[in-house]
């Protein structure tokens, strides 16, 4: 029953990415538009002549962990050969495989859909968003969480009738024609939505130049699409032709949340194998940051949207830091991270190398975080971080508390695997 609108409550919003459903666990969504302006002035005058604007959207938003880390990415990471998502749409699920180059290809469509007053009416977009951070954090108190950073230049507001909109890739089979994939075609075409725009990469087609030839056929007069691999990445923004109900959840995987009972970490020599036997105990917390900045590449083009960005370059080899707090019981923590086993029979004279640590013997460290839907179950996703270094090792103690070591890392190769449970 609709309702005079005072506010708009979580339970109002939801997020999708492109043409996917509405994401689980999602704890908060933040935009942040600027408008980069400049003023001019000119001899002759008290006041500004004219003002330019380049605007530009950032955001984030934070997820709680449900081990499905696999299945987000994969909603994000574009395909040029071939023009779909690694996320399966028909399949769905969270068996997916990312190691650190495919997130150069992180470019995706949020829409945020809203319904104040439990009437479904708003939708703001933010297309062709590109991913320039991850976050992960696990402790042994807490729940699991993730945060989620991204850049873009574009963010516009719809209200009814617009709001039940999507945005579906295309398939190139032309310079001027592209189709919805059989994927999407059953429930998206020409009988269901109208389009709003279709975008070439960065380059925006309004519906002026846009139609429908086909059920599942768009023309875009004059866009010049690349016809041979690799592919632009085509985007229709769609609205349904007769709003339909709010969007559902879909939960990639069976876990609604992961907190410290049901996370393994390991902290071992890169070449070591990891069991259960080493896996790394009295752990507090892990926190690992891929760091995602991107070079903001320009290029001459008139548009009505006043931005000349084409792209947002990676740069590799990426920066991926990692703090692990842990409970200081023995010096064979520091001895494992220098590849040393205590001697507990050593003798006096000369000093067993075993047993003196030192801020130069560290050893390359395997960072590995595996999450599980319960305790004793098969795991459901895997974060490993690989030849990382030691950047920094910390220990404190206080009164009333216990002797507490910092181990910061530092490395560039990065591997998440996914399970479907």
């Amino acid at each position: 029953m609709a309702g005079k609108v005072f506010q708009v409550q979580a339970k109002d919003s939801v997020v999708r990415l492109n043409a996917f459903d509405a994401l689980n666990a999602v704890q908060n969504l933040n935009l942040d538009p600027t408008f980069n302006e400049e003023y001019y002035s000119e001899l002759g005058n008290s006041f500004y002549a004219a003002q330019s604007r380049q605007p530009e959207t950032s955001g984030s938003f934070e997820v709680t962990g449900c081990a499905a880390v696999p299945a987000m990415l994969a909603r994000m990471i574009f395909n040029y050969s071939t023009q779909a998502y690694m996320f399966d749409p028909s399949t769905k699920g969270n068996a997916y495989t990312i190691t650190e180059t495919d997130l150069e290809n992180a470019v995706f469509d949020l829409i945020n859909l809203k319904k104040p007053g439990e009437t479904f009416s708003d939708a703001t977009l933010v297309p062709n968003a590109q991913l320039t951070g991850l976050s992960l954090r696990v402790d042994a108190t807490g729940a699991a969480s993730e945060t989620y950073n991204f850049e873009a230049d574009l963010q516009e507001s719809f209200y009814d009738p617009y709001q039940d909109m999507v945005t579906v890739p295309l398939s190139t089979t032309a310079a001027t024609t592209a189709d919805v994939p059989a994927a999407y075609s059953a429930v998206i075409n020409s009988g269901t939505h109208y389009i709003m725009y279709v975008f070439k990469d960065n380059q925006k087609f309004d519906s002026s130049v846009c139609s429908w030839t086909a059920v599942d056929e768009i023309t875009v007069t004059g866009a010049g699409f690349t016809t041979t691999t690799p592919f632009d990445r085509v985007s229709a923004v769609l609205f349904a032709r007769t709003p339909g109900s709010f969007p559902t959840i879909y939960y990639p995987t069976a876990a609604r949340f992961v907190r410290g009972d049901r996370v393994d970490i390991w902290l071992v020599n890169s070449g070591s194998t990891i069991s259960d036997a080493n896996r790394l105990l009295r752990c507090q917390s892990s926190d690992i940051n891929i760091d995602l900045s991107r070079d903001r590449l320009s290029q001459v083009l008139r548009n009505d949207d006043k931005s000349t960005t084409f792209w947002r370059a990676l740069n590799y080899p990426l920066s991926i830091t990692a703090t692990v707090n842990i409970l200081e019981n023995t010096l064979q923590q520091w001895a494992t991270l220098q590849g040393k086993t205590l001697n507990e029979s050593a003798t006096g004279g000369s000093i067993d190398s075993n047993n003196l640590m030192n801020l130069v013997d560290f050893e390359t460290q395997k960072l590995v975080v595996r999450y599980y839907l319960e305790g004793n179950d098969n795991h459901v996703a895997e974060v490993e971080v690989a030849d990382m270094n030691v950047t920094s090792f910390g220990e404190s103690q206080q009164v009333q508390g216990r002797a507490e070591r910092t181990v910061g890392l530092t490395g560039s190769r990065l591997t998440i695997t996914g399970v479907d449970v």
